[in-house]
C-alpha cells in the first residue's frame, strides 16, 4: 500500500525501493509477482530509464504472459524507444518482403523474439491504436493497411504464413536460456533457434509465395 501511495505520489525512486522489498514476498505467487515487477518498470519509465524499464517488464512477462498492463507498455517502449525496433524493421524488411511482410509487421515479430506474446501489442502501438483499443479495433486498422500499390498487406496468405511462422519458429528467450543451462553449451540453443526460426521462414514463404 505504502509502495501504491508513492507511486501516485510520483515518488517513483522510493516507491521501487518498497516494491522490490514486496516482490521478495510475493516472488513465489507469479501473479502478483508480475504485477509488482510492472510496477517496478512503470517507475523506471516514469524516471526516464527505458532500458531498466524493458528488462524488469520483460520478467513481468515471463512471470504472467498475461500481464497486459505490462505488455502495453513494453510494446510502447520497444517502438519509442530511439525509434529502435522502427529503424530495425525497416533495415530488415526486405528479408521478411517477400513473406508479404511489411516494416511494421517486421518490427513486431523482432520485438516479440524475446517475449512472443508481446507481438500483439506492439502492432497495436506501432499501427497507432491506442492503449485502449480492444481487438476489433486493431483488426480493422490491420486490414485497411496497404501497400504503396494500394494492395493490402494483410492478405490471407500473408496471415497464414505469419501463423506458420508463429508455430515454428522458437521466440522465447527464457526456453533458450534454459537450453543453455542444460546443456552448459550455446551450441544446441544456437542450433535449435536457427532450425526452428529456419522451418517457419520457409513454411511462410512457401504458402505466401504458391498461394
Amino acid at each position: 500500500a505504502l509502495a501504491d501511495l508513492l507511486l501516485a505520489a510520483k515518488k517513483y525512486e522510493e516507491a521501487i525501493t518498497y516494491y522490490k522489498k514486496l516482490l521478495v514476498l510475493v516472488k513465489a505467487h507469479r501473479t502478483m509477482a508480475a504485477q509488482t515487477l510492472y510496477q517496478i518498470g512503470y517507475s523506471y519509465h516514469m524516471l526516464g530509464k527505458p532500458e531498466v524499464a524493458i528488462k524488469t517488464l520483460e520478467q513481468a512477462i515471463r512471470a504472467d504472459e498475461k500481464q497486459g498492463d505490462a505488455l502495453n507498455l513494453l510494446a510502447y517502449l520497444y517502438v519509442q524507444t530511439d525509434g529502435e525496433f522502427g529503424r530495425a524493421g525497416k533495415f530488415v524488411e526486405p528479408v521478411f518482403r517477400p513473406l508479404g511482410w511489411d516494416w511494421k509487421v517486421s518490427a513486431a515479430v523482432i520485438a516479440g523474439f524475446p517475449a512472443r506474446e508481446v507481438v500483439i501489442a506492439v502492432l497495436g502501438t506501432v499501427y497507432a491504436v491506442g492503449d485502449e483499443a480492444d481487438a476489433a479495433t486493431l483488426s480493422q486498422r490491420l486490414q485497411s493497411t496497404t501497400w504503396p500499390d494500394g494492395s493490402p498487406v494483410f492478405t490471407l496468405p500473408m496471415v497464414f504464413g505469419l501463423l506458420i511462422f508463429y508455430a515454428c519458429c522458437l521466440q522465447c528467450a527464457a526456453t533458450l536460456a534454459v537450453i543453455r543451462r542444460e546443456t552448459n553449451s550455446w551450441r544446441w540453443p544456437i542450433f535449435a533457434w536457427t532450425y526452428m526460426t529456419s522451418i517457419g521462414y520457409v513454411g511462410a514463404l512457401l504458402i505466401y509465395q504458391l498461394f
